[in-house]
């Protein structure tokens, strides 16, 4: 019980602004949620992108002010369960994104079967080498850059409507989409084999 007293303190400071009660909730919660991201993405740096991204909307966002003891109905750690929820409910974005982009390099379209076998085995090949050195190269990129490259380049959405969806400036979203396109480019440059002839 003392903890969600303490908590309940901290959240009535957050929402007055106090920055050092966010450096309080910062460092007393950062290491749960990371437990939590990475159980669930098996990937440490993709874990940290997204607790970092957490935090930073926590507080620019103010998604403290989400957070009403009044709902409570003495069921626990509000607060915690608030976060968890939020946390989990990213990484399952994130897992769908993976899975999406993965569903995008499967449907790629086969090889034209009127050519000779030789030619089709081939290209199959090549088309294989192709999914495999395209995943290897997204894996590369920061999450949040590889997120609006996939929402520029696969869902032709515009840097406002993205800029809009993720909640950053326009700006923002061209530095992250030239980030990305920089660091596909110099992985595909280095990982690319094109078929003898």
């Amino acid at each position: 019980m003392a903890a969600i007293k303490q908590d309940s303190i901290l959240l009535e400071q957050l929402k007055t602004g106090s920055e050092q009660a966010f450096e309080e909730f910062y460092a007393k919660y950062r290491k749960y949620l990371m437990v939590v991201a990475v159980s669930l993405l098996n990937d440490e740096m993709e874990a940290q992108d997204l607790v970092q991204e957490f935090f930073i909307d926590f507080w620019q966002k103010q998604l403290f002010n989400k957070i009403d003891p009044a709902y409570s109905k003495g069921e626990g750690d509000l607060m915690k369960n608030y976060i968890h929820r939020i946390v989990y409910n990213r990484c399952m974005d994130r897992i769908s994104q993976r899975k999406s982009l993965q569903q995008k390099i499967d449907d790629m379209p086969a090889p034209d079967i009127s050519c000779p076998p030789e030619n089709r085995m081939e290209a199959l090949e090549w088309q294989r080498q192709l999914s495999y050195t395209l995943q290897a190269a997204i894996a590369k990129v920061p999450p949040l850059s590889a997120r609006v490259f996939e929402l520029s380049y696969i869902h032709r959405k515009s840097r406002h409507e993205i800029a809009a969806q993720m909640g950053v400036s326009p700006h923002t979203v061209k530095n992250q989409l030239v980030r990305a396109v920089r660091i596909l480019r110099a992985q595909l440059k280095k990982r690319i084999m094109l078929p003898a002839r």
